[in-house]
């Protein structure tokens, strides 16, 4: 998602549970939904919703079942022989707002493109099953959303209105893999690709995110704000180490008196969602949100996507703390089922606390996660199974090193998800811009007047190289060299 997203990029509720934990996504919703909140007006009857019907294993001819995808399409700035652009679904409900906002349709509004968006198999409303059991999840996967979008590719493309246009795919964080992956493996029906916050590298202990967010607290907090955090941390630590201090910890941090913080998952749940408000700053702020939250000693507010209501009971009275009950709260969320399913099965991407280089202490260990993928799914989704699948996707996508051209791999140097893409150019043809404090998919957007220049000119750089690479615009008349 990870996205990985997200994994990870937004608080939801998790209905008694407002967990805000990166590693469960959701990167894709968030960036859609503060997109939607930059519009001011826009004419919808531009856009239509369509749908396609697919198969449900494409590698398997005799499986004859199918089910229906849905997608958007905006024509109505589209020339002939102009491009086709399609922005590539992620583990969420697709949205019409990559087709009215961002660096997609900047580009087709320069290119006179059409506009596609797709939706992910097992996301939104496109879903192969309405029960998310472990035996219909097995569908769920990376490579069949490959060829699901490579079969709406080749629909288009069958209109023979469209049989010239150049064709560009789009996509941020998990759906930013998906847009390297498409030019990878299909690379007959793609022309051009930005793959912006892309954690292509499947990694079982993902201990790098916590370490960047200390670096970001470090360089952009106060002078004294990393050994706050340090020490705040170290005293959760200490007061888990009796029951004298368990009481203390419950009452200053509202915990309810019922529930069993001596248990070693529910403390490492505690310190999940504690280390989580860092994370959040980190992936999706800058340097001012991480100052002010500082200098508030740790209280200051930053939009969210939804306001968490963390871990409060039923009556919202107290905080419980309780593995079990989140894993039941879990299995009532399609979409968090669904991506969990995939970081057990394909990427992991769980994000420890492991490492020496980081004040949030090792009370987020990786047994946090596998653990979650047995309950969730059986006893066979075990640590073996998440290392097998993190060795299957390096093997079939590559790595750090995909064998592809024409596909431009954008970071901010603050996304901790940065540690798991491509930072160097892997040739001329597939270059790595980093872009200086900024975090998740901020180049996915248009330009704001309060963006930073280097932001804007990274956005004037990609918008370049895409336009270049499919001979499109005034980029030979371009000189920007960033």
């Amino acid at each position: 998602m990870l996205f990985l997203c997200l994994a990870f990029v937004l608080n939801y509720l998790l209905f008694t549970y407002g967990l805000s934990f990166h590693s469960f996504g959701n990167e894709f919703e968030y960036i859609a939904r503060e997109m939607n909140e930059s519009l001011e007006t826009f004419e919808s009857s531009a856009v239509k919703t369509s749908w396609i019907r697919q198969p449900l294993n494409h590698f398997d001819s005799n499986d004859k079942r199918t089910w229906k995808m849905r997608y958007f399409q905006r024509h109505d700035m589209w020339k002939p022989k102009k491009p086709i652009y399609l922005f590539l679904g992620g583990e969420g409900p697709a949205s019409p707002v990559f087709l009215k906002t961002g660096i997609m349709y900047d580009l087709a509004k320069e290119t006179n493109g059409a506009m596609f968006a797709s939706e992910h198999r097992y996301y939104g409303k496109s879903k192969p099953f309405d029960n998310f059991t472990t035996e219909n999840l097995k569908f769920l996967s990376a490579r069949q959303a490959l060829a699901d979008s490579a079969r709406l590719l080749k629909l288009v493309k069958s209109m023979p209105k469209f049989r010239s246009s150049k064709v560009v795919v789009i996509g941020g964080s998990y759906s930013g893999n998906l847009a390297a992956w498409l030019k990878l493996l299909y690379p007959e029906l793609v022309d051009a690709a930005i793959a912006s916050s892309a954690p292509v590298l499947a990694k079982k202990d993902f201990y790098e995110y916590l370490e960047t967010v200390s670096e970001d607290f470090e360089q952009y907090g106060t002078a004294d704000c990393w050994d706050k955090i340090a020490e705040m941390f170290s005293r959760y630590e200490e007061l888990f180490q009796s029951d004298a201090g368990i009481q203390t910890l419950k009452r200053e941090e509202n915990i309810c008196d019922n529930c069993d913080m001596s248990k070693s998952e529910n403390k490492e749940l505690f310190f999940m969602e504690k280390a989580s408000e860092f994370m959040y700053r980190a992936q999706y702020g800058n340097p001012n949100v991480i100052k002010d939250y500082c200098e508030s000693n740790f209280t200051s507010n930053f939009r969210k996507v939804r306001e968490p209501n963390l871990i409060f009971n039923e009556k919202n009275e107290c905080y419980y703390y309780d593995y079990d009950e989140m894993i039941v709260s879990i299995r009532r969320i399609d979409w968090l089922t669904a991506w969990i399913y995939q970081t057990c099965t394909e990427f992991s991407y769980f994000q420890t606390g492991s490492s020496d280089n980081q004040p949030f202490t090792k009370n987020i260990p990786i047994e946090f996660y596998y653990r979650m993928c047995t309950k969730l799914f059986g006893a066979e989704f075990d640590e073996d199974r998440v290392e097998r699948g993190v060795k299957d996707s390096n093997a079939l996508y590559c790595g750090l090193k995909p064998n592809v051209t024409h596909v431009v791999f954008v970071n901010g140097d603050m996304d901790p998800w940065s540690k798991l893409s491509v930072l160097e150019d892997i040739s001329y043809d597939a270059p790595a811009k980093m872009i200086s404090q900024a975090s998740h998919c901020r180049d996915l957007f248009s330009d704001r007047e309060s963006d930073p220049e280097e932001l804007k000119d990274a956005r004037a750089y990609i918008r370049y190289l895409i336009k270049k690479w499919i001979g499109e615009g005034d980029y030979k008349n371009n000189t920007i060299l960033l």
